[in-house]
Formats: structure tokens, sequence, C-alpha cells
């Protein structure tokens, strides 16, 4: 072996230096970067696993948080020609001794994300038939929501007769 034997000892440690950190970095980028990222991968893989187990109870929950805001603010994504002609079935099968006196045009409010439809209806009749008809309006209605209520007693023509008449507003809300 005469062919180490012309460099010095320093040198052979220096060039077994430098081949040592080269076989360090291609073994690091075969072997350990690979392991690793496998390592990681399972890692990760393990926590979607559990995430997908408990997939079931958080799809309930959301299902449950949606059907509380429903009840809350009314079912979405309902057209206002369904709105009113649900409000008019509705009225006609709940509103005893009062009448629609008049619907005037929808309000709309357009936001990004929603947008909210604002439904003006006047109603005339005595207070109790009213009362009576806005609990179950309230209660049984689900399309919308009753926002604002106000009652006034005049006459709303010259020739008619004075005569309680109730303002509501009702929203809706489309996505």
């Amino acid at each position: 072996m005469t062919f180490f034997d012309q460099y010095s000892y320093k040198q052979k440690n220096i060039a077994l230096l430098v081949l040592g950190v080269l076989l360090a970095a291609v073994s690091y980028k075969r072997a350990f970067s690979v392991t690793m990222e496998t390592s990681e991968y399972k890692t990760e893989l393990q926590e979607k696993l559990i995430l997908a187990e408990s997939s079931d109870q958080q799809i309930r929950t959301k299902q449950i948080e949606i059907a509380q805001l429903n009840r809350l603010i009314g079912k979405e994504g309902n057209t206002i020609e369904k709105v009113q002609q649900e409000f008019l079935n509705f009225f006609a099968k709940k509103g005893q001794h009062i009448s629609v006196h008049q619907i005037e045009e929808v309000l709309h409010f357009q936001h990004p994300d929603f947008s909210i439809n604002t439904h003006r209806i006047v109603l005339r009749g005595d207070y109790i038939n009213t009362l009576r008809f806005i609990y179950d309006l309230e209660k049984k209605f689900d399309l919308a929501k009753i926002l604002n209520i106000s009652f006034e007693f005049r006459k709303f023509d010259s020739d008619d007769e004075k005569d309680l008449y109730t303002t509501l507003l009702i929203q809706n809300y489309l996505r």
C-alpha cells in the first residue's frame, strides 16, 4: 500500500474527516430524513384517524347547532314568494276573526355572506285574536321569524271605522 504513504497523517485525517462528513450527509439524506418524514406522516395519520373516529359526534353537534339556529332565526334558503305564500297559508289556517289588510314590498338587505328579507304585513282585527295568531306564528311558523310588532288603533281610510291595526315585521335569511 504505497498509495497512502505519500500523504502525511494530517492530510489523511483531513481526507478521512471529509469522507466521514460526506458519508454522514449521504446517510442522512438517504435513510434518516426518510425515516423522520415517515414518522411525521404516521403521527399526522394517527391524528386524522382520531378526528375521523369522532366525526360522527361532530356532525351530530353541528346538526343540533343548525336546528337551534333555524328555530332562532328561521329556516334559511327560502325565497320571498315561498315565505309569503306559506304565511298566507298559515294565516288561512290560524287567523280567526282577523284579516290581512296590507302586505308591502319586501325590504332586501345584501351582505357578502347572506341576505335578509324583511316582510311588512298589516293585520286588522281585535286584540285577543291577533295575539293568538301572533303566538301561533311565533311557535309554529318556521320559515321566518318575527322581528317587530306594533299595534295602532286608528282609521285607515276616511270612510272606515276605527279599528286595531297590527304591523308585523318578519325576516327570513338566504345564504
